[in-house]
C-alpha cells in the first residue's frame, strides 16, 4: 500500500483552517483519523490523501487551493530530508537531496533533478497506482518546493520557467504571484527550471557536516520503510550476492523461487525497480562501511559488488554529490565535533 507522511496532511489542514473549513469534520466525513495529523511520523494511505484533496478543494471551492497549501510547507514537511535540505551547502545540493529521497515523503512521488543547457530542472509527478491525484496536488509539490527554496536561501528566486501539465486556469494571477516568472501550461511535464547561478549560491545556514549525518538517517528511514515489503526480500537476496560482483535479476529471481518477470512485476507494484532497490542497499551499506577505519575505499567497492573503486566513486557521487573519501572526512569531522561538545 502506498502512503504519504502526515506532515503533508498538516499543511492541508492549515490551509483549510485559513479558508474557514473545519479540517477534523472534513476528515471524519471521509473516514480519515484527524487525531494522527500531529504525529509527523505517521503515514496515511495514498487513497486517503487523494480523498482528502478532493474533499478539500470541493469544500473551499478554491481551484488555487494547492498553492495555498504550498505556503504552509516547512522543512519538517519533508521529514529528515527537509532538515538536510535546509543545511545543504547550496540549493543544488538541497534539490539533489530532495530528488534522491522524495520517496520517504511519499511512496507515490517521482522526482528527478538534472542539469540542462539553461539551468537545473526539477521535475515532479505522482505515480499512485490507483486513483489519479487532482492537479492541486502537483501545484503544492512544485510551489511548496519553490517556496521552501526561497526560505532556505532567504532571498527571492526568479525561475527560468515553470511548466505544468494541467491547462491554464481562467485567471492564473495566483500562480504568477508565487513563481514571478514565465509559466507554461499544457506541457508534457511538471517542472521548474532554475538558473545555474541561483542553485549554486551558498545557503546562509549551510552545515554540510550535519547534512551528511542527516543523509545517513534518511537512508536508514528508507530501509525501514521497505522492511515489511517485497522489496525487502529482494534487498535480502541481494546482500549475499554483492561480494561476488554485480547482482543479477536472474539470480535474484532464482533465490526468491520465481521468474524474473514476476520479480520485476512485484517490484513495479511497489512503485520501485530492481536498480532502485540495489542502489538504496548499496548506499545504506556504503555509509556504514565508510565509518569503519579498517576498510579502504577499494575494500568497500568490493563489498558492494562494484567492479572497481572508480565505479563505486561515481555511484557515490550520484547519491551524495561527494567522493567517498570526502564524505568520510566530513563524517569524521562531524563526529569529532560531537565529542568535543
Amino acid at each position: 500500500m502506498q502512503t504519504g507522511l502526515s506532515a503533508w496532511i498538516l499543511a492541508i489542514v492549515k490551509a483549510l483552517e485559513d479558508a474557514g473549513v473545519d479540517p477534523a469534520a472534513l476528515m471524519h466525513e471521509i473516514n480519515m483519523d484527524a487525531s494522527r495529523v500531529g504525529d509527523l511520523s505517521h503515514r496515511y494511505s495514498q487513497d486517503q490523501v487523494t480523498s482528502l484533496w478532493i474533499a478539500a478543494v470541493d469544500a473551499t471551492g478554491d481551484p488555487n487551493f494547492g498553492l495555498k497549501v504550498a505556503r504552509h510547507i516547512r522543512p519538517s514537511t519533508f521529514h529528515v530530508v527537509g532538515y538536510a535540505m535546509s543545511c545543504s551547502a547550496t540549493l543544488r545540493r538541497a534539490a539533489e537531496r530532495f530528488s534522491h529521497s522524495a520517496r520517504l515523503i511519499s511512496d507515490s512521488a517521482a522526482v528527478s533533478f538534472q542539469r540542462e543547457d539553461e539551468g537545473y530542472r526539477l521535475t515532479v509527478d505522482l505515480n499512485t497506482g490507483g486513483r489519479q491525484p487532482i492537479y492541486q496536488t502537483i501545484d503544492t509539490m512544485l510551489a511548496g518546493f519553490f517556496l521552501l527554496c526561497e526560505w532556505i536561501l532567504s532571498a527571492p528566486i526568479t525561475p527560468v520557467e515553470v511548466s505544468f501539465r494541467h491547462r491554464k486556469p481562467t485567471d492564473d494571477q495566483a500562480y504568477r504571484d508565487v513563481f514571478r516568472g514565465p509559466i507554461r501550461y499544457g506541457q508534457p511535464i511538471n517542472s521548474i527550471l532554475f538558473p545555474v547561478e541561483v542553485l549554486e549560491r551558498p545557503v546562509p545556514s549551510a552545515n554540510e557536516e550535519l547534512a551528511t549525518m542527516l543523509d545517513e538517517m534518511t537512508a536508514k528511514y528508507l530501509a525501514f520503510r521497505f522492511s515489511s515489503r517485497f522489496s525487502r526480500k529482494v534487498r535480502d537476496a541481494l546482500i549475499g550476492q554483492l561480494p561476488n560482483g554485480e547482482p543479477s535479476k536472474q539470480e535474484t529471481a532464482r533465490l526468491l523461487a520465481m521468474t524474473e518477470r514476476t520479480l520485476l512485476r512485484r517490484l513495479r507494484e511497489e512503485n520501485t525497480t530492481f536498480q532502485e532497490v540495489l542502489d538504496r542497499l548499496r548506499e545504506e551499506l556504503a555509509y556504514d562501511y565508510l565509518r569503519r577505519p579498517d576498510l579502504t575505499v577499494e575494500n568497500i567497492a568490493y563489498l558492494l559488488g562494484f567492479s572497481s573503486s572508480s565505479t563505486f566513486s561515481r555511484a557515490f557521487m550520484r547519491w551524495t554529490a561527494q567522493r567517498p573519501s570526502v564524505w568520510r572526512e566530513g563524517r569524521s569531522i562531524a563526529e569529532r565535533g560531537q565529542v568535543e561538545d
